[in-house]
């Protein structure tokens, strides 16, 4: 067992990624491995018969592979600053992947207790945004984005509304919550107050739940934008994660997230981010 710390071979994402993969490992005494997965680049190219295009492709696939070599090396370097030292006591390993890296992704994320991806993976610019977007959105396993800044000790925020969304990100980062043990129950009544009512939405319901599980809980309301109080709760009370369903769908290929999200995921400042869709 392990947390998984996606790597993309960049020294200041890779560091902010295993210090939140670091924390959350210290809290469920398992280990971290840290993971980079790059394609063969030699299946990037097609066969050429003229020995000029040969000779051409060989001098791209070898820069590709000079490339990889200098992330790799980045990747694990930074693994070894930052987990190397540890002494959680629990082992913890590099792990260098010849895959595409979603696949990669979507194969720890099954199994591992969780995954963490870079706070910058949310942006469609980033380098593992295809493997964040696509174990989000097209596996649907829960993942853990790190958090802006130095882990923090404090409760876990769950943003709750009894909806299949929020149930589902409860449910899979279960195991997560109970290592943090306590836990702010967030929401905006008047936000509730716009469907029929649903006993299961009340804060009392995933406590007494929460409470089979050994997890203090207390509940807290929002008098604002969803997204903007849950960032403010969180700051206030020192957490260290926020939990919550990533509300979305997909359209040509483009993935599109609910407001709630959307807020969360361009915060500049905000602790690690577990989300499930």
């Amino acid at each position: 067992m392990s947390v998984v710390a996606m790597l993309q071979g960049t020294e200041a994402a890779d560091r902010g990624t295993l210090r939140t993969a670091l924390a959350i490992g210290r809290k469920m005494n398992v280990g971290v491995t840290g993971l980079f997965a790059l394609p063969d680049p030699d299946s990037a190219f097609m066969i050429v018969g003229t020995p000029e295009g040969a000779g051409l492709t060989a001098q791209a696939s070898q820069s590709i592979i000079d490339m990889q070599a200098e992330m790799k090396r980045t990747a694990e370097a930074v693994f070894a600053e930052v987990i190397g030292n540890d002494d959680h006591g629990v082992q913890s390993a590099f792990l260098h992947e010849v895959n595409l890296v979603e696949r990669a992704a979507a194969n720890a994320a099954t199994l591992a207790e969780a995954v963490v991806f870079p706070r910058s993976s949310a942006n469609a610019t980033a380098p593992l945004y295809i493997a964040f977007e696509h174990v989000l959105m097209d596996a649907r396993l829960p993942l853990v984005l790190a958090g802006s800044g130095d882990p923090a000790p404090g409760p876990a925020v769950i943003a709750w509304d009894g909806s299949n969304g929020a149930a589902r990100a409860v449910r899979f980062h279960l195991p997560l919550i109970r290592a943090i043990g306590d836990v702010i129950i967030a929401q905006n009544r008047k936000d509730l107050g716009r469907d029929t009512a649903r006993p299961v939405a009340e804060p009392d319901t995933l406590a007494r739940w929460l409470k089979r599980y050994n997890v203090t809980t207390s509940d807290a309301a929002i008098e604002e934008d969803v997204g903007a109080g849950l960032l403010a709760l969180a700051q206030g009370s020192g957490a260290s994660m926020i939990v919550a369903g990533a509300y979305g769908h997909s359209r040509l290929g483009e993935r599109l997230f609910g407001g709630t999200t959307r807020t969360l995921l361009a915060a500049d400042t905000a602790p690690a981010l577990a989300l499930s869709h």
